[in-house]
């Protein structure tokens, strides 16, 4: 899946924009289930409850989730298309790295993949990879993580922004996202991240 239309980054920037630094962790976490409830865009999206849900305004995406103490947003999207034979593995093997640097390098300076995978959401493997910048409209270098997979002739994807220097203790709440995320209406919660396999 291709990145999101700048007009869509600009709209996350400025949403990011708005969140100062912070702690990331409540003490007694919560989750909050988000289903699709007509059978042409199924899904399950199960994230923590300090995360707020916003519209970004943009009709691809199912769900913005930003983090009020910091800053911290996850996009979930979906567009109509994928191979019907589409695979995690077969589209790590054949990931465009350049490509995928290239669409993001102007909004984003210096961005660099820097990690690549098959990781598995709730309903089955997705291929992740992760990117930092040097700088970008925030004035501050920020880890990009990105999974997605195809189910259903739609490409489903998570894509989370946030500020590289709060990546480490971000991550554990980007990865039960991602690990809990499904391409059905009937995910059940929760997988442990311990779990994912």
């Amino acid at each position: 899946m291709s990145k999101p239309a700048t007009a869509r980054r600009a709209v996350i920037l400025l949403a990011l924009a708005a969140l100062g630094g912070g702690a990331l962790a409540q003490e007694q976490p919560q989750v909050v289930i988000d289903r699709g409830l007509t059978d042409d865009l199924p899904y399950t999206a199960i994230y923590p409850n300090v995360f707020r849900s916003v519209d970004d305004g943009s009709p691809a995406t199912i769900l913005t989730l930003q983090h009020p103490g910091a800053p911290l947003q996850c996009d979930v999207f979906a567009v109509a298309g994928g191979d019907a034979d589409w695979s995690a593995e077969t589209a790590l093997d054949k990931l465009d790295i350049k490509g995928i640097e290239a669409s993001w390098v102007t909004d984003f300076p210096g961005f660099k993949v820097v990690a690549r995978n098959v990781v598995n959401f709730a309903s089955g493997p997705a291929l992740l990879y992760e990117g930092e910048s040097d700088n970008s409209p925030l004035g501050v270098p920020l880890r990009i993580v990105h999974a997605e997979a195809v189910a259903g002739g739609l490409t489903y994807a998570i894509e989370c922004l946030m500020e590289k220097a709060i990546a480490g203790e971000a991550r554990p709440l980007v990865d039960f996202i991602i690990a809990n995320f499904s391409t059905r209406s009937d995910g059940e919660c929760c997988i442990p991240l311990d779990d994912r396999g």
